[in-house]
């Protein structure tokens, strides 16, 4: 990693960054940013939810310039105000605490992202400088003198840079220039050098909020030796000879295998050898997949579009084969409250845990039906075991209905069962919510399904409570 030294306080450097130019002089960037400021304190940013799915800050205007708020760091009430005068040509940028009323950043015309540790990165005319919640400043290399495509929440970095190479046409050859990528950890030390491709899941919606890698894993091209440009066409598309792998937050290629095509759907990473698809675990080991996981087993099919119908869904696109993970199934115990007891008495969401802020997460959480771990982590894409979901499941038995008295007949395989999860798997079986796979056996360190799941919480809407 090259040195990243300290070189000027933002205070120091606010007068060469601030701008001068355009329809406001300095003073007015500074008066309006502070009435702005003032404003948001008193009327805080309010969401716009004029697009579903995309959520952002409705704008406010001041004078002849619109200031657009886009939150950076929650839980410290740090905002970036983004100031558009009427001439467009002034722009200025800035970073804000809105508790404090203070101007962290200088302000200037450029880009900033929220990085690792609390810090902000700046990029202004192609230097970039950290700053922190001080207004120091530090700057930084970003290597073959790219530019910052996107910053995760865990401050990694993915750089763009261009490159020529002698590229195949169907007449010849030629010279053309193209992209390339590098993807950075979040101490600027380079991860992955001359990627090819980057497989951006949120199809390059590259914002202050953007995620680089999905359960853990980004799916990368590296290593082509062959371009071919097809002539024509209104955009032409280049196409090069590497193959897709896996690498994970440290870097390493965690899977042995090299894939045609990959795709990222439900939380759930795929790739392909020719037509055969394969499922992808967070440690890069695969397991083949047929490509109907996506419609249910003929056994579930009419009791699954029963529960949807009914309200319990978990997307339009449901891995209905797949072993659940922890999230969807909260996501399933949330709608069965719903259903059951729509009116129930909710109590303020949980904490959010390390790696998870689903508001359903925080939900269940906050009424004792789900835990995290240990280390603060919930493993929102975990899969859920058959032991665990019964678990959870007479918990949302309580929460609904009340305690059941059990008096099990054992499984076969009783002895497999864990201690912690031994009444919840036969107080289920005793209201007949989840039953054993057969044989008298429950099987309870195998993966419970999407589809196994839809049927378990449909039964639980349809339970008549046991008495106490």
């Amino acid at each position: 990693m090259k040195k990243i030294c300290l070189v000027l306080s933002a205070l120091a450097l606010c007068c060469t960054m601030l701008i001068g130019a355009g329809a406001a002089g300095t003073s007015s960037q500074m008066s309006l940013t502070q009435q702005a400021i003032t404003h948001f304190q008193q009327s805080p940013p309010e969401e716009d939810t004029s697009y579903p799915g995309y959520p952002t800050w409705k704008t406010w205007q001041i004078d002849s310039c619109e200031v657009f708020p886009c939150r950076l760091i929650e839980e410290k009430d740090i905002w970036e105000l983004i100031f558009t005068p009427s001439d467009d040509r002034s722009r200025w940028i800035c970073a804000v605490d809105l508790s404090a009323g203070k101007i962290i950043t200088p302000l200037f015309n450029g880009s900033m992202w929220k990085a690792a540790n609390d810090q902000l990165l700046l990029e202004t005319g192609g230097r970039y400088q950290l700053c922190d919640l001080n207004g120091s400043l530090t700057d930084v290399s970003i290597p073959h003198t790219g530019h910052v495509l996107a910053v995760d929440d865990q401050g990694y970095v993915l750089c763009q840079y261009p490159v020529t190479r002698t590229v195949r046409t169907d007449s010849g050859t030629m010279p053309y220039t193209f992209h390339q990528y590098t993807l950075l950890g979040p101490d600027f030390s380079v991860l992955l050098d001359n990627i090819d491709e980057y497989y951006n899941v949120g199809q390059y919606d590259y914002s202050c909020d953007s995620e680089l890698f999905y359960n853990g894993l980004v799916a990368v091209r590296v290593g082509a030796t062959d371009w071919y440009l097809p002539d024509g066409g209104p955009w032409p598309r280049l196409y090069f000879n590497s193959k897709y792998m896996f690498i994970d937050r440290s870097g390493k290629t965690v899977s042995s295998s090299r894939y045609d095509e990959v795709s990222h759907e439900n939380d759930r990473w795929f790739g392909c050898h020719g037509t055969t698809e394969y499922l992808l675990d967070s440690n890069g080991n695969e397991r083949e997949q047929a490509n109907y996981c996506y419609f249910p087993s003929t056994w579930a099919e009419n009791i699954v579009e029963q529960a949807e119908k009914d309200g319990l869904r978990l997307s339009y696109h449901t891995p209905y084969r797949l072993n659940i993970h922890r999230d969807e199934f909260c996501e399933l115990a949330w709608q069965t409250i719903q259903t059951v007891s729509p009116n129930i008495n909710l109590p303020e969401l949980a904490q959010p845990f390390s790696d998870c802020d689903e508001d359903i997460v925080r939900q269940i959480a906050a009424l004792g039906i789900v835990t995290g771990y240990e280390d603060g982590t919930f493993q929102p894409t975990r899969e859920l075991s058959r032991q665990e979901a019964a678990v959870i499941l007479q918990r949302l038995y309580t929460v609904l209905y009340g305690n059941i008295e059990v008096s099990p007949t054992l499984y076969a395989d009783n002895g497999s069962i864990g201690a912690w999860a031994k009444d919840s798997v036969y107080a289920m079986r005793q209201t007949g919510i989840m039953q054993g796979v057969g044989a008298n056996r429950f099987d309870p360190k195998n993966g419970y399904t999407c589809e196994q799941s839809i049927i378990t919480m449909l039964r639980m809407t349809e339970i008549k409570p046991m008495n106490n």
